[in-house]
């Protein structure tokens, strides 16, 4: 079964520049037989325009993959002259999210950070609090939705912060308002739930289609950030470098792919309880040379898993995979 897993895994990075082979999808679809889980994939030469896909147009949920969208929103904000790279942005109690944080072990000595070091940290990091005061910042979900209108981008939803996605999936029900939240408290209302409880509340967070992509959503969306269509040329290559200096999971798409291949991606997980995990997710952009002169980029995203997470040793069981891939000339 593992052996499985890896050739899927290592099928859909070496077929970067064989977007527009018809056999591709029946390839994806054997592959995915080796779980019991749907599978989603979509590739993309942008180039030619060339694509091919699997379950193409069917929701996925986002977990920190949702990092890449809200932080081009903010990189808009930017472009549009409302916030600056250098501007302290404060971090409120609500904010604070312990664990995958090095801002939190920072607060609350240090209150306020440079919005860029934030960007970074989220993206880079999967910085939490990061992503908390920056979903918020940038107007919560009102504002991406508006953003995602403005932009013409369709099969992706980000819809609620991470943190209330975390409420959700634990199936906490009675949720205070956020200007009341603390990191303590957040800890509190979740002890209070049973594994039966947050079993429950992880199937409906699989079905819900809030803080979702699509296959062909993500991977337009990542077309056009690369092809500087949605964000100022300064502001694209901040977030494609940024996205390149990831360094959370390594051994999921980036570990999968030619030694030296440099990648720019981002990496999402999502609890689980009685085996089930509600996501495991790499969105990414793989520089490579696959024959002659061309360079690829590639996305793999979301996917479900039981515990533990990690790609290559999964016993893979209710899994949810989505993969993206795009390929563009140097």
């Amino acid at each position: 079964m593992i052996g499985s897993r890896r050739r899927y895994l290592l099928l859909l990075a070496s077929s970067i520049a064989a977007a527009a082979d018809s056999s591709l999808p029946e390839e994806w679809r054997q592959a995915a037989r080796t779980t019991d889980g749907v599978v989603g994939a979509a590739a993309l030469d942008l180039t030619s325009g060339r694509s091919a896909s699997l379950h193409g147009d069917e929701l996925f949920p986002l977990a920190s993959v949702c990092k890449i969208p809200i932080a081009m929103n903010i990189l808009a904000l930017v472009d549009e002259g409302k916030l600056a790279l250098n501007q302290q942005i404060e971090v409120l109690p609500r904010d604070v999210w312990a664990g995958v944080s090095n801002i939190a072990t920072r607060w609350p000595a240090q209150r306020r950070f440079p919005l860029g070091q934030m960007i970074e940290l989220m993206v880079a990091k999967s910085d939490n609090t990061a992503v908390e005061t920056l979903f918020r910042s940038g107007g919560e979900g009102p504002a991406m939705a508006t953003r995602f209108r403005q932009w013409n981008i369709h099969g992706m939803r980000v819809d609620r912060s991470e943190r209330r996605c975390d409420l959700d999936r634990n199936g906490v029900a009675r949720i205070p308002l956020p200007d009341q939240w603390t990191d303590g408290m957040i800890n509190a209302l979740k002890a209070t739930t049973t594994p039966p409880m947050r079993y429950r509340a992880t199937l409906r967070y699989l079905e819900d289609p809030r803080d979702t992509g699509t296959p062909n959503g993500t991977v337009q969306l990542l077309a056009r950030l690369f092809h500087g269509e949605l964000l100022s040329k300064s502001s694209t290559a901040l977030l494609i470098e940024t996205l390149k200096a990831t360094t959370t999971f390594p051994t999921r798409l980036k570990g999968l792919l030619p030694p030296g291949t440099i990648v720019a991606h981002k990496t999402g997980s999502a609890g689980g309880v009685n085996g089930l995990s509600a996501a495991t997710n790499d969105s990414a952009a793989s520089f490579c040379r696959m024959g002659g002169n061309l360079q690829c980029r590639s996305t793999s995203r979301r996917a479900r898993y039981p515990m533990p997470r990690e790609i290559p040793s999964l016993p893979v069981s209710r899994a949810r995979h989505l993969t993206t891939i795009a390929s563009l000339p140097v």
